[in-house]
């Protein structure tokens, strides 16, 4: 609770104001039981003129003080959606710092509930439980004053069952803490599996699997379910105990306060402004209830989000040597460990500017990992990696990759139009240069036929796009960036063997030094140089005809993919 409190401190004259503004309302709710005891006394003694008098006064203060609820809403509300924002700008911040490798483990459901019901949760314990503490002080405080100067002993009296509520708030307390983080980890659990048939809709409906998905989902809801009716349950008993321990202080005041006014230890008025007070008190003490509850998923939450800002990323993404433009790339022994398992082990490669350079080998060999080392997606274990004589890990990552580009295996495309998805690559680039991105990677005649041109708006995960077309618009933002190098994962596999064949070429013109990695020996056979991995080791290296001559893992994958191509041809 106290981290939670914490985060209002930056805010702390927002706070105070609204604080000072809701000191003034609730005096003004404070006086008017002070007005309705003098004019029940007025009245009880004949003196009926005067209640026109009491009745304007009342009315008068009520509206004054309606005005000024307006002004702490907006201090104590608005802080706490500030705080919101401000928070949420944090996390987005730092998901961003995050180096691939961690989304592996962090489930993309797990983030959304951060950003959503955590979020919220905080935001209505630092908005409206700061202003159920505030009103529990002040209504408190000031009506056990004025209770005082009426009667002490039958103040005592009816106070006798506040000291049971803190006893209710601290055992149903810590049971609504424990119990709306398990709501908010398995709300995280069933957001990503959702987000995963969503993602996945195609190969759900290819396969025919709603049935049982809708079996499955069905499962999850009810345990959610079951999880939130436990925590409704707690919650269900917290504000009942605090209201009957409030409304049992009105019981005692009937008892005693009604025999006191019967012997006239009390005026009729005194009794009247009493119950006003206890009246006012029974709110405040379900405030209180309601503040604890509040607090207590807020803390909740705010832990869940601490944990997640306190994982450092395995990458820095500031700091170390800026470099500019490329000239050499030399790698010596490099060994890339995940979670435990070497993926590399002992790479060698180089590469000069200028040159296009081709890998290959089977599937698992450790090809993918190989470029994302090079980008700083992971650290090598051991080895050495130097770029233009600078050694790897003295070099800064945001500098690193405006240098080097990567295009993923998966050809990624974002919910925007082709103008913004094209921008990603270069913000400033003009629409002359985006058609000519386009056009070098074979999609420019495809997007004059849509309806909207650059402003079609591409749907979820390229939903709007065929395969090749969405590989080809990941690889017009690599011909549209001003990175020196481009590493090219398997981004040519959806293409046709012509649109494959024109877009090497195409590539071959750049003023790039290109890496690609193929399994199609065609595409690269033409290269510069190949490399060929096997089990994360380079086991051969050369030009095409140099290996098919020298190599032993080379010919046999060459010699494969001609079969394959005299039996489908």
């Amino acid at each position: 609770m106290r981290k939670l409190l914490f985060l209002l401190l930056p805010y702390w004259k927002r706070v105070l104001m609204g604080f000072l503004v809701l000191l003034m309302v609730d005096m003004g709710q404070l006086l008017i039981p002070q007005v309705i005891r003098r004019a029940v006394d007025d009245l009880y003694v004949g003196k009926f003129y005067t209640a026109p008098k009491w009745a304007i006064l009342i009315i008068a203060i009520a509206l004054f003080f309606s005005v000024l609820r307006f002004f702490w809403r907006y201090f104590f509300i608005g802080t706490s959606r500030l705080l919101e924002r401000n928070l949420r700008q944090r996390l987005y911040d730092h998901t961003l710092k995050m180096d691939p490798g961690f989304f592996r483990s962090m489930k993309t459901g797990d983030v959304m509930a951060l950003f959503t019901n955590d979020l919220q949760a905080i935001n209505m314990a630092l908005g409206m439980g700061m202003v159920a503490i505030a009103d529990f002080v002040i209504y408190t405080s000031f009506s056990i004053v004025a209770m005082l100067l009426i009667s002490p002993r039958l103040t005592a009296m009816v106070l006798l069952p506040l000291p049971f509520i803190g006893v209710v708030m601290f055992f149903l307390g810590r049971l609504l803490y424990k119990k709306f983080r398990e709501v908010q980890d398995f709300f995280g659990y069933m957001t990503e599996w959702l987000r995963d048939i969503l993602s996945g809709i195609r190969v759900v409906k290819g396969y025919d699997t709603r049935g049982r998905l809708m079996g499955r989902y069905a499962k999850i809801s009810q345990d959610f379910l079951r999880l939130n009716l436990q925590f409704a349950a707690i919650d269900g008993l917290f504000h009942p105990a605090i209201s009957t321990l409030a409304y049992l202080s009105l019981a005692i005041l009937l008892l005693v306060g009604g025999g006191m006014t019967a012997t006239g230890d009390i005026t009729l008025g005194d009794y009247v402004a009493f119950s006003s007070y206890i009246g006012m008190m029974i709110w405040p003490m379900i405030a209180l209830g309601w503040f604890a509850n509040l607090v207590q998923r807020g803390s909740a939450s705010y832990s869940r989000i601490e944990r997640y800002l306190s994982v450092k990323p395995r990458v820095e993404e500031e700091g170390g040597t800026e470099i500019k433009g490329f000239n050499t790339l030399r790698v010596e022994g490099l060994t890339v460990s995940i979670n435990g398992r070497e993926v590399l082990r002992g790479v060698d490669f180089h590469l000069k500017a200028g040159e296009f350079v081709g890998i290959t080998g089977p599937t698992g060999s450790g090809k993918s990992v190989f470029l994302e080392t090079l980008v700083k997606f992971y650290l090598p274990s051991s080895g050495k990696v130097e770029i233009n004589g600078v050694d790897y890990a003295d070099i800064s990552t945001s500098s690193l990759r405006r240098v080097i580009l990567l295009v993923p295996q998966e050809s990624f495309v974002f919910s925007m139009t082709v103008e913004e998805n094209l921008r990603m690559a270069n913000p400033d680039a003009d629409r002359e240069a985006m058609w000519w991105a386009l056009e070098m990677s074979g999609l420019a005649d495809d997007i004059r036929k849509m309806p909207d041109g650059l402003k079609t708006v591409i749907g979820e995960r390229g939903v709007g796009l065929s395969g090749g077309q969405r590989q080809r618009l990941a690889l017009a933002r690599a011909f549209l960036s001003e990175a020196s190098v481009v590493l090219l994962d398997e981004s040519l596999s959806a293409l046709d063997s012509i649109t494959e064949e024109r877009v090497v070429s195409k590539l071959r013109e750049l003023d790039k030094t290109v890496v690609l990695v193929s399994h199609r020996l065609v595409s690269i056979s033409k290269t510069d140089r190949i490399y060929v991995f096997l089990r994360g080791r380079v086991v051969e290296e050369g030009r095409h005809e140099e290996l098919l001559k020298f190599g032993e893992v080379y010919p046999i994958l060459w010699n494969a993919q001609l079969s394959s191509l005299h039996l489908t041809g």
